[in-house]
């Protein structure tokens, strides 16, 4: 009996001749014989017609059978419908590691495998407890304001490789660590008693290798989107603005400083007494116009910096540009009052100012972040 039609039968005959259009159209013609052949031809033609009408059934049928072909007996019944399938899984056998099977085959008893002597002391350790010693001298000498020892170790800790590796300065808060010891270190010829006197005072230089510093960072660890929870560029400009804004407080306060200083006693006429109020007046008026001028110019590239995210929606930036919004509020307020001609312009950039600190809240609110109260009652 004939194989029925199943899934191997092939969609045309294997009786037919398979010639293609293409050699049918160059095929050569066939010459015409004599008539007197023409019995001899029509003879040889039906036989040729026999043999060949007989014979591709057997042969097709012998090699083009699609059990044969496939290998499958005609008796077991086919594959399911999800026919032809993949191969069946095979489970892989983990490879135990060398350093595993070195302390099992240790661990027996007896035991198989005794590690060298001096294989505990390895040279990775020996680079860890450097490492430890190196933090601890560190630690000592920030405690005792020593910054100038303090970032000679923390040279040594950034040119320590442990497993070939250098050191990731984010891990375990280091980044801080550096970039106040680039702070407060001064030469060590700086050591007289004014500078004891203001060891709160930071350098000039001390707040510019302290933003260069944060400004490599940034350039080093961007933020990236396949792993936002690392410490990066988002961590980093918060830290910088607020040092920004701590040096301009600073100079503020001692310039300040400086001019009340500079009065005069009261020993001297009254008008000398006035005309030297009237330059204090103006000394101060000066000095809150360039504290206002470098708040403005730190506003405006907070302002550029939050146009693209992240940084948009970034809770600690948005809670230090509010910040610095009621700071320029009130220093416009306060020039409102000393310059009438002015006035009218102050006035408006402080209500713009006090609006960028209320959209800066409710985005905080929209991120679920709670607002500081100080900032709330300053805003009410």
């Amino acid at each position: 009996m004939p194989p029925t039609a199943h899934h191997f039968t092939p969609v045309y005959s294997l009786h037919e001749p398979q010639q293609s259009f293409r050699s049918k159209q160059y095929a050569p013609p066939r010459k015409r014989k004599r008539h007197q052949d023409f019995n001899d031809d029509d003879e040889s033609d039906d036989d040729d017609l026999h043999v060949n009408s007989v014979q591709p059934s057997v042969s097709s049928h012998d090699i083009n059978d699609p059990y044969r072909v496939a290998g499958w007996s005609e008796d077991t019944p086919l594959p399911g419908s999800s026919f032809p399938h993949a191969p069946a899984a095979k489970q892989r056998t983990r490879q135990p590691l060398s350093n595993n099977l070195q302390k099992d085959l240790a661990a027996l008893k007896p035991p198989l495998y005794v590690p060298p002597p001096g294989e505990q002391d390895s040279t990775q350790s020996l680079r860890r407890h450097h490492l430890g010693v190196l933090t601890t001298v560190l630690h000592t000498s920030l405690l005792k304001h020593d910054f100038v020892r303090a970032g000679r170790a923390w040279g040594m800790i950034l040119r320590t490789n442990i497993h070939g590796r250098p050191l990731d300065v984010r891990t375990h808060g280091r980044w801080g660590i550096g970039a106040e010891i680039l702070m407060r270190r001064s030469s060590p010829e700086s050591n007289s008693q004014e500078s004891l006197d203001n060891s709160a005072m930071i350098s000039d230089q001390g707040f510019d290798a302290a933003k260069d510093y944060y400004e490599r960072l940034i350039l080093q660890f961007p933020f990236q989107k396949t792993n936002p929870n690392a410490i990066s560029s988002l961590t980093f400009y918060p830290a910088m603005f607020g040092l920004c804004i701590y040096e301009i407080q600073q100079k503020c306060n001692q310039a300040l400083k400086n001019v009340r200083k500079s009065s005069p006693d009261m020993d001297h006429s009254d008008s000398e007494l006035a005309s030297n109020q009237d330059q204090e007046s103006e000394d101060v008026s000066a000095v809150k116009r360039s504290e206002l001028n470098s708040a403005a110019n730190l506003a405006a590239r907070m302002d550029e910096l939050m146009l693209s995210p992240p940084f948009d929606t970034y809770p600690p930036l948005l809670q230090l540009r509010g910040s610095v919004a009621l700071w320029l509020a009130d220093l416009y307020t306060a020039a409102t009052a000393e310059s009438e001609d002015d006035s009218d312009e102050n006035k408006e950039r402080a209500a713009m100012e006090r609006s960028k600190a209320k959209r800066c809240v409710n985005r905080m609110r929209a991120a679920g972040v709670a607002v500081p109260e100080l900032i709330l009652s300053v805003l009410d």
